[in-house]
């Protein structure tokens, strides 16, 4: 098979396009048709192997129905045992590499993911999907070149991001600043700084990485503290070219310099709640919108957005997907001996779910339960003609906050309604507690230096914040006639020394800063005490 590099070589950008984003075209009939012939596939892995078995029950499925009636539902402790020694025999399939996170309840040490070698290729050609269309206009627009420079500004092997990696490198040539290698010996400030050094050199084409970071770097910019120091290797003519008309740039817009006028980015990607929060500012500061895309260890890559920068499109190649209704789910929460049940892809509406997965290509969870839950905020995009429905990410279903059964807040809207507060500040955390029998907000939060503001004061901006950002929390204040609200400030510098706490105590990278939605009182007693 020709690979994408060799068709980019060739200049046959037609077929890296069908190749990559050709599961746009498809209707959902075609869509379902994939899955139920790649689940096939699966099941017969899944049978010749002793975990396989296990989790596939005493009678082997045979049909797409029956693998959704009869297989149960899992979590990670049902793969626990199995995978933690990262020992391939009881697998259905030999691993090509093993990914680990410890995700965010910190239960286990690692959660391991082994990938087949098919799983890992899907995880390159799946972000050259997101490539493709975070830097393209319209349909079948190719602006990808083999020696692109990407800004490494993810996490190194063994997280799932630096398999990532590597796979974009091998499928397309691209060139990562700093390289992959180097990348992996230097802790994270270290390979955004070396990174965009070198960029000032070679340029940097593409960045896809967390969007915060993209937003604080704009913000170290305009406020004239970004400026790069100039090296002997830098003192050449494409690097001065590079910064003088950047300082043109900036004087002829009557402001500082800002990242877009020193590079002019084809393509952002990002991921995470605060991709929303933070997109009109990436935008602003660098030229770009930034493409929002879905993944996770356990699964890879499960969706992204296209050119329309509206809602993300599942892949229909590296899990089978079920949903289970924001009310099934609600229900099992309600009583922990109900079982709830799913649908399947086609037969998505408008509304919340939990996503329930299966690894495709010899993959080994089935029937996953993440912990995530979804939106399908609509059932096309006519604007360019996707016949899929269309998703974005709506919460951790552990950080889903409810109050009094009326408001129901996520981390995207929490973090709207700070945000629209206007308070400065360095971090938060926000809880569900009860106060004098009553369910309320409880914010923890740190100010920036320049902000002088009495927790009242603080009060009054968020309570106009979640008024202005939630109608739910309107409607919850008008029916109870209460503020439901309460502020704690943190003491300064209280996040920067949780945050070297967890580093010194060797903590992995998941867990240097703490949850913003529901964090326990260890973590808030620690916050609150002055350094």
């Amino acid at each position: 098979m020709t690979t994408t590099l060799e068709l980019l070589r060739q200049g046959k950008k037609e077929e890296v396009w069908t190749k990559h984003c050709g599961y746009l075209d498809l209707n959902i009939d075609e869509f379902m048709e994939i899955q139920e012939r790649l689940l096939l596939e699966q099941i017969e892995y899944l049978k010749k192997s002793e975990i396989g078995m296990k989790l596939l029950g005493e009678k082997v499925p045979t049909s797409m129905e029956e693998f959704c009636n009869s297989v149960k539902l899992t979590s990670y402790k049902d793969y626990h045992p199995y995978l933690k020694d990262q020992n391939a025999d009881s697998l259905p399939y030999e691993p090509y590499a093993w990914a680990h996170t410890t995700g965010s309840s910190g239960e286990y040490q690692w959660k391991w993911a082994p990938y087949t070698k098919r799983m890992y290729d899907q995880l390159g050609e799946g972000s050259l999907s997101a490539i493709l269309m975070s830097s393209c206009s319209q349909k079948g627009e190719v602006l990808v070149e083999p020696g692109d420079v990407l800004l490494l500004g993810t996490a190194p092997r063994p997280y799932m991001s630096g398999f990532l990696s590597l796979s974009v490198e091998e499928q397309t040539g691209a060139t990562f600043v700093p390289s992959l290698k180097d990348g992996e010996n230097m802790d994270f400030g270290e390979r955004i700084n070396t990174g965009f050094s070198m960029g000032m050199i070679t340029g940097i084409d593409y960045f896809y990485g967390l969007a915060s970071i993209l937003a604080k770097i704009g913000e170290r910019f305009e406020q004239g503290s970004g400026n790069t120091k100039l090296t002997a290797a830098m003192l050449r003519p494409n690097v001065l070219f590079r910064l003088l008309k950047g300082v043109l740039g900036a004087k002829l817009a009557k402001r500082n310099m800002i990242p877009k006028d020193i590079w002019k980015l084809k393509g952002i990607l990002c991921g995470g709640t605060d991709t929303a929060i933070y997109r009109d500012r990436i935008k602003h500061y660098w030229g770009k919108e930034p493409l929002e895309g879905y993944a996770c260890t356990e699964g890879g890559i499960l969706a992204f957005q296209s050119w329309s920068f509206k809602g993300m499109t599942m892949l229909p190649h590296n899990n089978f997907l079920e949903f289970i209704p924001i009310e099934e789910h609600l229900m099992e929460k309600a009583n922990k001996d109900y079982t709830p049940k799913t649908v399947l892809f086609k037969d998505l509406k408008p509304g919340v779910y939990e996503l329930v997965f299966t690894n495709l290509l010899g993959g080994v969870f089935t029937r996953y339960r993440i912990g995530d839950l979804i939106e399908v905020i609509s059932i096309r995009d006519d604007e360019i003609g996707i016949e899929l429905p269309q998703i974005q990410f709506y919460s951790r279903s552990d950080n889903l906050l409810d109050i009094g059964g009326i408001a129901r807040f996520t981390e995207k809207t929490i973090w709207q309604a700070v945000e629209a507060s206007g308070i400065k500040y360095v971090d938060w955390i926000v809880r569900k507690e009860e106060h004098n029998g009553e369910p309320n907000l409880h914010f923890y939060i740190e100010l920036d230096s320049s902000e002088e503001k009495s927790e009242e004061e603080l009060s009054v901006l968020l309570h106009k914040g979640l008024r202005d950002t939630s109608q739910e929390f309107v409607d919850l204040v008008e029916i109870s006639g209460k503020k439901h609200l309460f502020i704690t400030k943190a003491p300064g510098g209280a996040f920067a020394r949780f945050i070297d706490e967890q580093r010194k105590a060797g903590a992995d990278l998941a867990q240097l800063k703490p949850n913003h939605m529901q964090a326990p009182d260890k973590i808030i007693n620690r916050l609150l005490q002055k350094g």
